[in-house]
């Protein structure tokens, strides 16, 4: 079925791994004499005895190495304050703090990656892309240390992939892409289903987390800012041939945060960019350009101002938060110079912000496991508001941008009789709207998650309902269309943000081409009907070097297997108003073998199945079909630093 060179991938990523567990691990150079010995032991892994011996002071080791067994577990909080926080005390009466976990590289996906202990490996931990855990002072052990006292810590990574499909999207928009969308989205793929090779290598990623450290103050002030190439391509002279390698640089997040207590409680406030409360949950896919659109993912990064506190009961955390966010209709009919100059408008011209809540339950199942990360239950929701401006001029073009019914393209406008609302006895919709009209639609779209980590499996599950999910890359990219309900159709008007709006009138009648007669009705704007969608996404993950005993600091300590259905489902009665599709779903196994804490390898093939709202609309490979499918084989490396 495969064909190509990728036919040799599984082979090659066996006999990687194979070479990679035949060489004998070095053992890290320690000036520490108890972290070496600690490490023999398998209490610490080379890693973590690499991050104290980065410490620049016998004193800074001591501490980073009280920090790491007090994560572990094998030292209470009391204790490193005692061991550890008595001087800096003395020296600044405050009132005592207990330090947080170090802060680790992250991988692709978002989570922190699994590290070793003397119960063995880790179990699989979620992507978990909105931690609860909260922040304490000095809880950052610094790459840099600012003049500004601010504390500086880099992490990202580089990921280079191969990737065979056997069918493209299509059309001349879509059908090029490396990496997957709906299928039957751009149009034909032409004489043959238009399979593909891509070899990427622009995936690589840059952050910082950044912490100060006021004194005297019960303040915890942390930030965090990163950035990718997953941007689009430039439109340049100098580029447009070579714009095929590399894409723009491209934010991702940028934010600022402040915790506190409100008594006992932890309390934050968060200002700017960052996932949405509905994307708590992510699936584990190594493809992380497009994460699953319309797939069953459901997630986005948006400008919001946050707020949560957190309640414990015993083991049991719960988190409730709330944001206003940036209103955003993801708009498709936008021309280059308004995606260039603002990015969308038809949100922030409601001129109300987006809102979102969540709530996140978060408890340990056994307190007998080891290594393994607490599960979490979370319901979230967002509601915007949308709204679009068509000036009255632009209802008074001729017909090849307003349609007039029953008249060639080039026309003049409709003619309107027999309407309640005209002032005259024929009349046009700028006559009907000399200055123009406003028309708008709500979105709405809620939650639930579930993630379950055990030493054997994590299993994760995310359910979404909601209508108008262009924008979370959702609802097969569908968003809103005109709505008449029935009524005869009088003409449109473009918006400014590109989309046709009709207009109709009840029983209208055309007695002769280009004149509409609404029998006494008026005229009215079409309502604008959000596309409404169902989808989500089950994942479960294997850490099979913990299953099978594997040693913890040896070379087969990095094996895992990722099993994942996500489906993205619009109301198909909507969608054949909209871009004709109905439902994708997505099938995944994924093989990683990390070799160390800095280098990863992973095959991933996936199965894309797409199919139209109505039978046999859609054009692929020459021939009108209902359903498309892909199989996609992608395997890279991944570099964390």
């Amino acid at each position: 079925m495969k064909q190509g060179i990728l036919r040799l991938v599984p082979f090659l990523f066996v006999v990687l791994a194979l070479l990679a567990m035949a060489q004998q691990e070095k053992s890290t150079t320690n000036s520490n004499a108890l972290a070496l010995l600690l490490q023999s032991k398998g209490i610490l892994s080379a890693r973590e005895v690499a991050i104290v011996n980065e410490a620049s002071t016998t004193e800074e080791a001591n501490r980073r190495l009280a920090l790491l067994l007090t994560q572990k577990g094998l030292i209470s909080e009391q204790e490193y304050e005692a061991a550890v926080a008595p001087a800096k005390l003395e020296a600044a009466p405050v009132t005592p703090v207990v330090r947080a976990k170090p802060q680790y590289p992250r991988d692709p996906t978002g989570a922190p990656p699994a590290t070793l202990g003397p119960e063995g490996i880790s179990a699989v931990i979620p992507v978990r892309v909105l931690p609860i855990d909260v922040p304490k002072q000095s809880g950052l052990i610094p790459d840099i240390k600012l003049g500004s006292g601010t504390n500086m810590k880099i992490y990202g990574f580089f990921k280079a992939s191969a990737i065979e499909d056997t069918a493209s999207s299509g059309g001349p928009t879509f059908g090029d892409q490396d990496w997957p969308l709906p299928l039957l989205i751009g149009g034909d793929t032409g004489p043959t289903a238009d399979p593909q090779f891509h070899l990427k290598a622009r995936s690589f990623r840059i952050g910082s987390q950044f912490e100060w450290v006021p004194k005297n103050s019960g303040f915890t002030i942390t930030a965090k800012v990163e950035a990718d190439f997953e941007g689009d391509y430039t439109d340049v002279s100098n580029r447009n041939i070579g714009s095929v390698r590399a894409s723009q640089f491209d934010l991702r997040m940028a934010y600022m945060r402040l915790d506190h207590k409100l008594g006992a409680l932890p309390w934050f406030a968060q200002f700017g960019q960052d996932f949405s409360l509905l994307s708590s949950s992510l699936p584990s896919l190594f493809e992380t350009t497009g994460l699953g659109v319309g797939m069953g993912s459901l997630y986005e990064r948006i400008p919001e101002f946050r707020t949560g506190v957190q309640f414990h009961s015993g083991d049991l955390k719960i988190q409730p938060e709330f944001a206003i966010v940036l209103p955003v209709a993801g708009s498709s009919g936008l021309t280059t110079d308004q995606r260039a100059r603002f990015g969308d408008r038809a949100g922030s011209d409601s001129n109300e912000p987006g809102v979102e809540s969540r709530v996140v339950f978060q408890f340990p199942l056994s307190h007998t496991w080891k290594r393994v990360a607490p599960a979490q239950f979370i319901v979230s929701g967002h509601h915007a508001r949308m709204n679009e401006i068509i000036p009255g001029q632009a209802m008074s073009t001729a017909s090849s941008t307003l349609p007039a019914i029953g008249l060639p393209s080039g026309s003049s406008a409709t003619t309107i009789i027999g309407a309640t609302n005209c002032p005259t006895a024929s009349c046009t919709l700028l006559t009907l709207f000399p200055k123009g009209i406003q028309d708008g639609n709500p979105q709405n779209v809620w939650t639930t998650e579930l993630q379950l980590p055990t030493p054997w499996v994590t299993f994760v599950t995310k359910f979404y309902r909601g209508d108008d999910l262009r924008f979370f890359f959702a609802g097969q990219l569908n968003d809103v269309y005109s709505n008449l309900n029935g009524a005869t159709s009088v003409g449109a008007g473009n918006s400014f943000s590109g989309r046709a709006i009709s207009f109709g009138c009840l029983g209208g009648t055309i007695p002769v081409a280009g004149t509409v007669d609404c029998n006494g009705n008026p005229v009215f704007i079409a309502k604008l009907q959000p596309v409404g969608s169902v989808g989500g996404f089950v994942e479960m993950s294997f850490p099979l070097s913990r299953i099978f005993h594997a040693a913890p600091e040896g070379h087969n300590a990095g094996w895992i297997l990722h099993a994942q259905y996500g489906t993205d489902r619009a109301n198909a009665a909507d969608a054949r108003s909209g871009n004709g599709l109905a439902r994708t779903d997505l099938e995944t196994i994924s093989v990683t073998y990390k070799m160390n804490s800095w280098v990863s390898f992973v095959n991933e093939t996936s199965y894309i199945v797409t199919r139209a709202a109505t039978a046999n609309s859609k054009l692929f490979a020459g021939t009108a079909v209902t359903q498309a499918h892909d199989w996609r084989q992608e395997f890279g490396p991944i570099f964390l630093f």
